[in-house]
């Protein structure tokens, strides 16, 4: 049979060749639409599945195990199996670079969290985004998705652990000291201390933990710096001011007391520009604080408290400032002169009411030092010595008043029998001036106090027959001049 052609037009041809590009196109197109619905059927079936993607590896510092393409149960297996081998392995406690001590995760209290780290592998791909859990899935299948292992603590083990460390590892600073050794300064010099900051290093573990690093874990150690350091001293090379006075040891209530306030004076380091209170230093005078009750001057008279003897203490204190040349704050006198220091020269303290205040004016620091051997009390003030100079005080007296005497009823004494209670004194106005004296010259002259003190009656006890009737008190004398000055009502 022969074959017929039969020859199209153009037109023709042109229609047929788009109506073929149409339907190619059509066909491309629903190819991808039924793969687009495969692949999201896919998709959808194994979010809902217990499989986790492609590519997952958790991680754990110096350890990593593969997860990815695993239902759960079999990653869950895999991950316990691994974990239970690193949670033996050594962790490392630094201080910086340097070890302290070596011990297991399960040791410190520190355990993998297995369930929350198989949560967050789970969670990749399973986003509220079906299209940034797409992208997540072919980014974890094609690039790897690292998952950090999830740790959890005991913080009773862990603190515990933390603190028998801190016992180990705390040292108190240690301040520095001046010694007077033969007539030379010798400084102790002080140490840094070191304290554990328990706190710091359990939100370090946290971080560290967090990132999976478990390994090395360091402990936060803060320096602290002691109260004196060897630098503020490093000024002081000797003796600018001091002063001594003497007591009777067979007095011992009073000795002690003496003893135990200067012990609160010594080592007394008294910067540049700061002030020091005695009755800060000092303390309350009480039993407690390991006073005893000994002889007091209250009122002119004497009578028995705890703390008798501080204010000795306090003069001896008061003159070697003046000598130092300290700022004098605050000071009170006597209400009558004390057989220890010179009139206008004393000064009496009373916790709470009476108060010595002193101030170092210099650019340098002070440091003070008492020494009590046998009668004999010092007080040296320590300081940068300026060569040449130093502090003298200068006194006028002016005496006034005569000695009466005062006759006390006492039953107790025979008949006109006689006994001395105060054998009095008269009185006195002393004005105290200090001179600052540069190689020989004079070049400060400063009123310090001007102090006057009542003339006492002398007293006296008398015997009286029984039955006859006696005042309830001590007749009390006028004093014969006004008091410039406060006096004291609790004078030690």
């Amino acid at each position: 049979m022969a074959v017929r052609w039969v020859r199209l037009s153009n037109k023709t041809v042109a229609v047929m060749k788009r109506s073929w590009l149409f339907w190619f196109a059509v066909g491309s197109l629903g190819g991808i639409f039924v793969g687009l619905l495969g692949a999201g059927g896919v998709f959808w079936a194994w979010q809902r599945s217990d499989r986790l993607a492609k590519g997952i590896v958790v991680s754990s510092s110096r350890h990593q195990v593969s997860v990815g393409d695993l239902p759960i149960a079999l990653a869950r297996q895999r991950l316990q199996f691994a974990v239970a081998r690193w949670q033996h392995e050594p962790v490392r406690l630094v201080i910086g670079q340097i070890p302290v001590q070596t011990a297991t995760a399960e040791q410190l209290g520190i355990t993998p969290d297995v369930e929350a780290t198989l949560q967050d592998a789970y969670q990749i791909g399973r986003r509220p985004s079906p299209l940034d859990s797409w992208r997540e899935l072919l980014d974890a299948s094609g690039n790897g998705k690292t998952i950090v292992l999830r740790w959890r603590w005991n913080e009773r083990v862990v603190r515990e652990t933390l603190y028998r460390l801190a016992h180990r590892l705390n040292r108190p600073a240690q301040r520095a000291w001046v010694l007077w050794e033969r007539g030379q300064v010798r400084i102790i010099p002080s140490q840094d201390g070191q304290r554990l900051d328990i706190p710091a290093t359990l939100r370090d573990w946290q971080q560290y933990l967090a990132k999976g690093q478990w390994w090395i874990l360091p402990l936060i150690v803060r320096r602290e710096r002691p109260e004196v350091t060897t630098e503020q001293l490093a000024a002081i090379d000797g003796v600018v001011g001091e002063a001594t006075t003497f007591f009777k040891v067979r007095e011992v209530n009073r000795s002690h007391n003496i003893r135990l306030a200067a012990q609160r004076l010594d080592h007394v380091f008294i910067p540049p520009g700061e002030t020091i209170s005695f009755n800060e230093l000092v303390g309350p005078r009480t039993r407690r604080r390991g006073f005893r009750i000994a002889r007091v001057l209250v009122r002119g008279r004497f009578t028995q408290d705890f703390g008798g003897g501080v204010c000795q203490v306090a003069g001896t204190l008061y003159n070697a400032a003046l000598k130092a040349g300290m700022k004098v704050l605050q000071r009170h006198r006597h209400s009558r002169p004390v057989g220890y220091l010179p009139p206008g020269l004393d000064a009496t303290v009373d916790f709470g009411k009476l108060d010595l205040r002193l101030q170092n004016p210099f650019p340098t620091p002070l440091y003070l030092r008492t020494f009590v051997q046998g009668g004999r009390l010092t007080i040296l003030v320590l300081g940068k010595r300026k060569e040449g100079r130093e502090y003298r005080l200068v006194r006028r007296v002016e005496r006034f008043g005569t000695v009466t005497e005062k006759q006390i009823p006492d039953a107790s004494l025979p008949p006109k029998g006689k006994q001395l209670v105060d054998k009095g004194s008269i009185g006195y106005r002393v004005t105290v001036w200090r001179w600052r004296v540069e190689k020989g010259v004079v070049t400060e002259r400063e009123l310090i106090s001007i102090d006057t003190y009542a003339p006492q009656p002398r007293l006296l006890r008398v015997g009286v027959l029984r039955g006859t009737s006696m005042p309830d008190e001590m007749p009390e004398g006028e004093p014969s001049e006004q008091v410039l000055q406060p006096v004291s009502d609790a004078g030690r």
